[in-house]
């Protein structure tokens, strides 16, 4: 049963809500009377007990300075399986999304057309001696190319003089420790203490990349989730948000889809034109959705026993009868920006009964206004950037709407692009200089073991931390640490932790959320409303 949300008991305070999470199994416990810290925190010793008896989440080893710049390699999976990756692209009923035309391609088709879907599945595999991995950017000269036109810089002689060798420098030959083709692993035996293979497969999740990225450049979050028993199929959306990408049609012709620009585009049917990307960022999440609907029908079917007409199957055929030990009955979605926006979008159409929504700094001002109801359980993480700025702007308005749990994580010291690879290949001095304030795999870590202990029914049971608490204007900081210090068990005390305080925007202060202090870099802590 979930309870209705209830205003915060302090007349001082902003109207905040708390939303009890749903006791689904393997999932979601009841939340702590206080936010909780997955971080260094104490646990009971039946709690030490569970955890000693299922699956261990290791720590993700040390981040060289240079980021990948001289290993040309992205950091190894450390959970118990090796990780295979495979491409697949297939045909799927022809749908548009949009009516708008490219101002300078009148020839073209009206709005998104798409035909096949394109994804790259990360999968548990058998062990491989002298493994070859994958290249982390296979076609590196299209993808600086849609770059540029995304920064709005023809891709001509000059931009490429510059911009190749400098791309090159950074990440040409930089691979990311997955197998291509390796043979499926078979799944654990069911004894195995885990609430991952309950029935003996491997279960399924779906993942949908951010605007300006791609398929891969979220692979150390996949090949994590991969490496600890499940199959994450990655998809390269063909809605124009991505740099660049190629489709092949079903008689083999290839055809490249590049970044959309909104203000190259006019809408007949509207009275006035856009003068932002609404309007296209809306019909991209329709299109999402559909792509995302038919990499689940698609993996439904291949674990029943059917191929795929892959449209990239080359002579090294794969062994599809090993793909049946997929669970796809309940696929956990999972996205970052506009991809955690097209999950919760894909939830709400309920084509499917979804284990569970995790949004990664979901965008979402892309799916205002809102009032449909989100079925499934949903984690939101976000980094601090985005926690400080628009978040919590329209956060109010989902919250009613979340029917069956909703938790919100944030991690201080980081960025919106810090969930993604790119900070795993830069070094740390530019990282720095970006905005983020902790370790690149610190965040990847911190992202993979919410997101397991989440899934596993273990998130916020352990430990406490006042960071979310809110005050007035007239409270004394120190005063509300000393008692919510006095209120920890004893077990715990002895760590004083700064607060992230805010207060509810409002006309003297332009609708600004001002931030007064945050919890530490690479803390990752639960944010209670």
């Amino acid at each position: 049963m979930v309870a209705r949300p209830t205003p915060s008991a302090s007349s001082s305070s902003p109207n905040l809500l708390l939303l009890p999470q749903q006791t689904r199994k393997g999932l979601l416990p009841e939340p702590n009377p206080r936010a909780a810290s997955l971080v260094n925190l104490p646990s009971t010793a039946e709690e030490d007990e569970e955890i000693e008896k299922s699956p261990k989440l290791q720590e993700i080893s040390k981040h060289s300075p240079f980021g990948a710049l001289l290993s040309r390699a992205l950091p190894k999976y450390t959970g118990p399986f090796a990780v295979g990756v495979r491409d697949l692209e297939v045909p799927i009923p022809r749908q548009s999304f949009g009516t708008f035309r490219h101002k300078h391609m009148p020839h073209v088709d009206a709005g998104i057309v798409v035909d096949t879907v394109l994804f790259t599945l990360f999968y548990p595999c058998e062990p491989q001696d002298n493994p070859k991995y994958v290249a982390w950017f296979p076609k590196l000269s299209q993808t600086i190319d849609g770059f540029l036109k995304m920064a709005r810089r023809t891709p001509n002689v000059w931009y490429r003089m510059l911009a190749y060798p400098t791309a090159a420098a950074i990440i040409h030959g930089t691979t990311f420790p997955a197998i291509k083709g390796a043979p499926m692993a078979v799944p654990p035996s069911t004894s195995m203490p885990s609430s991952f293979h309950e029935n003996g497969k491997w279960p399924l999740m779906v993942f949908s990349h951010g605007v300006g990225c791609s398929r891969l450049m979220y692979s150390a979050f996949c090949g994590e989730m991969a490496s600890r028993g499940f199959v994450v199929a990655a998809i390269e959306h063909r809605d124009g948000t991505s740099p660049s990408s190629t489709i092949v049609a079903a008689n083999g012709a290839t055809t490249t889809l590049d970044w959309i620009q909104w203000s190259d585009l006019d809408w007949p049917e509207l009275p006035e034109q856009p003068t932002d990307d609404s309007v296209l960022r809306r019909e991209q999440v329709k299109c999402r959705v559909a792509e995302i609907e038919a990499v689940i029908e698609t993996m439904q079917n291949i674990s029943k026993g059917f191929e795929p007409d892959d449209l990239l199957e080359t002579k090294d055929k794969t062994d599809w009868a090993a793909w049946r030990n997929i669970d796809a009955s309940s696929p956990v979605l999972a996205g970052h920006s506009l991809g955690g926006s097209a999950m919760l979008a894909a939830s709400a159409k309920k084509s499917y009964d979804y284990r569970a929504v995790l949004a990664f700094d979901p965008a979402l001002q892309r799916l205002m206004p809102w009032a449909s109801s989100l079925p499934h359980p949903i984690l939101v993480i976000n980094s601090e950037e985005v926690m400080r700025t628009e978040f919590l702007e329209v956060f109010d308005q989902f919250v009613p709407t979340a029917n069956a749990g909703l938790n919100v994580y944030v991690i201080g010291g980081t960025t919106h692009p810090s969930f993604s690879d790119v900070f795993l290949i830069l070094p740390d001095a530019i990282n720095k200089l970006t905005g983020l304030h902790c370790g690149a795999q610190t965040v990847i870590e911190r992202i993979v073991r919410a997101t397991e202990e989440y899934l596993s029914g273990r998130g916020g049971s352990r430990g406490y931390v006042r960071y979310d608490d809110v005050y007035g204007d007239d409270e004394d900081p120190d005063e509300s640490v000393n008692e919510a210090e006095a209120e920890k068990p004893a077990a715990s005390k002895g760590k004083k932790r700064r607060f992230w305080r805010h207060r509810k925007s409002n006309a003297e202060e332009g609708g600004k959320l001002p931030y007064k202090s945050m919890c530490r870099p690479g803390e990752l802590a639960i944010y209670r409303f």
